[in-house]
């Protein structure tokens, strides 16, 4: 739900009346002068009069009920956890037609209850006269997920797609995705569309249920969660929609992309417009979120209310991978050709690195890849095979002069550093990489996590030249000549995946494989052999908080935000008080200052329903406070909507209340 009508609802608001529910409600769907609204434990759903609140009927289906009915033409839809959808008449709640969505009828016990092995979410999309949903818990469970078409009039099967743990474009196992954390998504939602697409999560669907983009747009954590524009860009959860909890790791995005992992959660936030609560217009996005100076910490939780531009901003480069800073660097996607598993390697660079720390080029992390850098002024090469990280390193100090490097891995397990064509170290592997890594191939720096026992990224600040990966050991004459070469080296051997000069200002690979790179902050500079790229250890929007989103405005506002809706000009937000201040709180307790106690028992208080909530209305242009009120009870997540003047809001003390000037 965008969260948003076009007419303004008035701020001189009162009560006009409350109705007594009861239960673990779904937030309210409005029409046919009804509210329809679910008591999730119970599975019930009831019809109440839009006018005086009187309860018109009910119906109990088969299983809980997680999200609010949808209604089309007449007919009232919802999924239940029974595995069945349900069709009602509007008007006096008799059964339709019922559809079981799950492909058997098993069950399991579930938080105490009976339920399917697929369960369907409440909420049901429809779109041009086809609704739709998904039954089932997992990808990777059970047979997967089932995407259903349904012709909502009369229950009728239109189309089913599987989508389970197979890659539908390689039809291997989507866990061969996984890059530092990052998976193609596998879990249910209520499912979204903007009339081009079907959104689950961030993942994208064509109307007959097929997977369009799988992701992980790239393998790190700032590449990933600077993918934010684009067509499919649409307001998704990680964690799903009805994810009511406040884990600092989950929140809301209008976006493409959310990257995981303690150095990814908060990529998406530095990218796209973000927040806890989010709604949206035409232009804008209206959120309630973490402050973007709090996205390096987990302890500190401090939020704002905020407008911006509903695209994301466009970003010339991936402005900071991990929380050592955002080093500039050229990035060779994931692929085939590029696979060092089980092939001997041969490395290649000219280096005229200005500091004593810094990656050359690193291919891989913590578990299987290889790294030629600089340490103490040293050159270094590194080879990681199932977790062992085996290193040989030189005597001489390279720092501040141009240096021909080259690594070798051998069939044997032989490990070789040659420094301007010379040998200048040698060891033995414990293996040859025994995977292909899960990262992608940098040059200048090592994102997303390290191949050695440095912190990653460790950017490089100096040039790099003329890079070469062959997987083949190269001989030491070879080696030689091409330290001693006065033009850039031209090499035909198939054995080369790589071959760069930047010699235009870009990362063009002249190789028959083609693997040319992305520049992320490099600008080209006067190399060993023609041009080179100039690299430095940190970038604009290095930091890993801070974001690159403008916003129109931002406000402090003393609320936990449960509820949002726009009307017209008008923001409309409700929640339990905010009472602390987080960042003042943490120092006194870090030093044992028990006068916070009081006030952290009234929050936690406040936050359990015992001191009621506020509501305010906000000027949606500058963020100004409208009105304010004072609620009996918190609202249930997501559960205020504003329909013909009037504002509805379902609280967790199981009531509706309605306000109306």
């Amino acid at each position: 739900r965008s969260g948003f009508t076009s007419d303004t609802l008035p701020t001189d608001l009162s009560v006009k009346w409350s109705a007594d529910i009861g239960g673990d409600l779904t937030a309210v769907t409005v029409a046919e002068g009804k509210l329809f609204v679910a008591d999730k434990q119970t599975a019930t759903v009831y019809a109440i009069n839009s006018a005086d609140g009187n309860r018109l009927w009910q119906y109990t289906a088969g299983g809980r009920v997680d999200s609010p009915p949808t209604y089309h033409n007449g007919a009232l839809l919802f999924g239940s956890a029974d595995g069945w959808v349900y069709c009602l008449r509007a008007s006096d709640g008799e059964l339709a037609w019922r559809f079981r969505a799950a492909p058997l009828d098993r069950r399991l016990m579930s938080f105490e209850q009976l339920e399917s092995v697929w369960p369907v979410s409440g909420s049901i999309l429809v779109h041009e006269g086809v609704a739709y949903c998904i039954a089932g818990r997992s990808m990777f469970l059970d047979g997967g997920l089932r995407f259903i078409k349904l012709d909502p009039l009369t229950g009728k099967k239109l189309g089913e797609h599987v989508l389970d743990d197979k890659d539908p474009t390689s039809g291997k196992n989507l866990q061969d995705r996984i890059a530092i954390l990052q998976m193609p998504v596998g879990l249910p939602d209520v499912l979204s569309s903007d009339g081009k697409y079907v959104y689950m999560r961030s993942q994208v669907f064509d109307f007959e249920g097929k997977r369009q983009d799988l992701g992980p747009h790239s393998g790190d954590f700032a590449g990933q969660g600077s993918v934010q524009r684009g067509e499919t860009a649409h307001l998704f959860s990680p964690t799903g929609f009805l994810d009511d909890s406040w884990f600092h790791r989950a929140y809301w995005v209008y976006g493409r992309s959310f990257a995981g992992g303690h150095a990814g959660y908060y990529q998406a936030g530095k990218f796209a417009p973000a927040g806890r609560m989010m709604v949206f217009d035409d232009k804008k996005a209206y959120g309630y979120g973490r402050k973007p100076q709090y996205y390096r910490w987990t302890t500190v939780l401090e939020h704002q209310l905020f407008s911006a531009d509903k695209e994301a901003p466009k970003v010339d480069v991936p402005a900071g991978g991990r929380r050592g800073g955002g080093a500039s660097m050229v990035r060779v996607k994931k692929n085939a050709s590029i696979d060092p598993t089980g092939k001997p390697l041969t490395v290649e660079a000219w280096v005229n690195s200005k500091r004593s720390d810094g990656v050359v080029l690193a291919h891989g992390g913590p578990a299987n890849g290889y790294a030629l850098l600089v340490r103490a002024g040293k050159a270094r090469f590194a080879v990681r095979s199932k977790d062992e990280l085996s290193t040989v390193g030189g005597k001489e100090r390279i720092v501040g002069k141009w240096t021909h490097l080259v690594g070798v891995l051998k069939a044997d397990k032989t490990m070789e550093l040659y420094v301007n064509g010379k040998l200048a170290a040698s060891g033995k592997a414990t293996g040859l990489i025994a995977a292909e890594p899960l990262q992608s191939l940098e040059i200048g720096a090592d994102d997303g996590s390290a191949v050695g026992t440095y912190k990653s990224p460790l950017g490089l600040t100096g040039l790099i030249d003329e890079v070469r990966v062959y997987h083949e050991a190269l001989d030491a004459k070879t080696i030689a000549k091409h330290a001693a070469a006065k033009q850039p080296d031209v090499d035909e051997r198939p054995s080369l995946v790589l071959a760069t000069s930047f010699e235009k200002g870009n990362a063009r690979d002249v190789s028959a494989k083609r693997n040319h790179g992305e520049i992320a902050g490099a600008k080209l500079a006067k190399g060993k052999l023609g041009n080179a790229l100039e690299f430095s250890a940190r970038t604009r929007g290095g930091r890993s908080g801070g974001t690159v989103v403008k916003h129109d405005w931002t406000s402090d506002v003393p609320i936990f935000v449960q509820a949002m809706v726009k009307t017209g000009s008008t923001l409309f937000i409700a929640g339990a008080e905010d009472m602390v201040n987080e960042e003042e709180t943490f120092a006194k307790l870090t030093r044992r200052d028990e006068s916070v106690l009081d006030v952290l028992q009234k929050q936690d208080e406040a936050l359990q329903g015992k001191q009621g909530a506020l509501m305010w209305a906000v000027n949606a242009a500058d963020g100004a406070k409208l009105a304010q009120f004072k609620l009996d009870a918190i609202p249930v997540w997501d559960g205020m909507v504003t329909a013909n003047g009037r504002l509805y809001l379902a609280t967790k003390a199981g009531k509706i209340v309605c306000y109306s000037k």
